[in-house]
């Protein structure tokens, strides 16, 4: 049943997105709508979206994975196409209206007829803007169908520990395996980072959205040449699709599930804290109290000179965890808000304090927030999917 409502949301949205861009052409953008091509693109983009979802849920149900994948893909591909015509035919049709005022009133009161001007500012403008918006989309697309990039990134801390001091982590986060990223695709990214050398690798959440793939995707990570081990905490979707039955796979794993718990690792005649936290559950949860009283769970009784690195699947714990001294926390959850510009989120400055995408650094505490190895909606434009191998240096 779970799969039910976003195959009406989608039907929906395709049926009504597509009858406001038919009215848009009608109305606003006349020239264009006389165009026999232009007309049977608007018609029949809504008609191969409904048969997208047709192809989606017939291939759920059945289930048919060859089914799945192109309905999933081609439904999300006409939700972008539709979108980015209903942002871009407003302004393009205030361009003809701009246009055409302008033709009247040259025409009546100068006699000029510039209705053949072909390279007339205005309609190239008119032209230019739909033509931006779906380059953008189609790129957006076909950014969401690429594979993760795999990478090292280093962060330079102060007075660095040595039992920290050159340790790679591999940081995966938001792979949402189901329909956008595959075992196949997860078994991928372990071999890519491998060249890498990661000690540890961590999970921070939304791991499998398709439980009847958790148990393969656990035995790939605990095949995994990880010499410190692997870990994890929960995210979100893990209570969405059922914490009851990840919390059981995990346990018949030999890979811990931290939640509200930490365990100790010994590296380099040292050791360090690895600590996991549990997830508020609600998706834009705010709550500085929850994520402070489950840190205090999960640190107590750690001794106060032991390094930490905190599990968390939203980077809102990272203030906690500055303030009690955290070297690192690890955190994923936003997907960077899917849409970038020069390493950041283009969301940034909307939320500075949400901390959305890249490293960040509070006194000698850092927070590395993952754009996620994976997404529940393949449109990624200038914030692609990642999975980065965390490195410790001394700054």
């Amino acid at each position: 049943m779970r799969i039910l409502f976003p195959l009406i949301f989608s039907t929906v949205f395709i049926v009504v997105i597509g009858l406001i861009g038919m009215l848009l052409l009608r109305f606003l953008n006349r020239d264009w709508w006389r165009r026999k091509l232009i007309r049977r693109v608007a018609i029949y983009l809504p008609v191969a979206g409904i048969v997208m979802v047709a192809a989606w849920g017939a291939g759920e149900y059945y289930p048919i994975q060859w089914l799945i994948i192109p309905g999933s893909m081609g439904t999300a591909a006409v939700f972008v196409l539709e979108v980015c015509i209903l942002l871009s035919l407003p302004i393009s049709g205030l361009f003809h209206l701009i246009g055409h005022l302008r033709d009247w009133c040259l025409k009546k009161h100068r006699g000029i007829d510039t209705s053949s001007n072909r390279r007339d500012f205005l309609k190239v403008a008119a032209v230019a803007v739909p033509t931006v918006t779906l380059s953008m989309g189609i790129g957006g697309v076909t950014g969401g169908v690429s594979d993760p990039l795999v990478y090292l990134k280093q962060i330079p801390v102060n007075n660095l520990p040595l039992a920290l001091e050159g340790l790679r982590i591999l940081h995966l986060s938001d792979t949402h395996l189901i329909h956008y990223v595959v075992l196949d695709d997860l078994e991928g990214m372990l071999q890519r980072a491998e060249a890498l050398n990661p000690e540890m690798i961590v999970v921070t959440g939304d791991f499998v959205d398709d439980l009847r793939l958790l148990p393969d995707a656990i035995a790939k990570l605990a095949q995994a040449n990880a010499p410190l081990g692997v870990a994890a905490c929960l995210g979100n979707h893990e209570y969405f699709r059922g914490v009851r039955h990840v919390r059981r796979a995990f346990d018949a794993s030999p890979i811990p599930l931290l939640i509200n718990e930490a365990i100790t690792i010994e590296r380099k005649e040292g050791s360090f804290v690895l600590g996991g936290i549990d997830d508020p559950r609600f998706v834009g949860a705010e709550n500085a109290a929850f994520f402070r009283d489950a840190i205090d769970k999960t640190l107590n009784p750690t001794p106060s000179d032991s390094p930490v690195i905190l599990l968390s699947h939203r980077p809102d714990a990272f203030d906690y965890a500055a303030e009690i001294g955290a070297t690192l926390t690890l955190a994923g959850h936003t997907h960077g808000g899917q849409i970038g510009l020069m390493g950041r989120s283009l969301f940034e400055s909307m939320w500075p304090n949400r901390y959305l995408w890249g490293h960040y650094q509070k006194n000698d505490s850092h927070l590395y927030t993952s754009a996620g190895a994976g997404h529940w909606f393949p449109f990624r434009l200038g914030c692609p999917t990642e999975a980065p191998v965390i490195e410790l240096v001394r700054a």
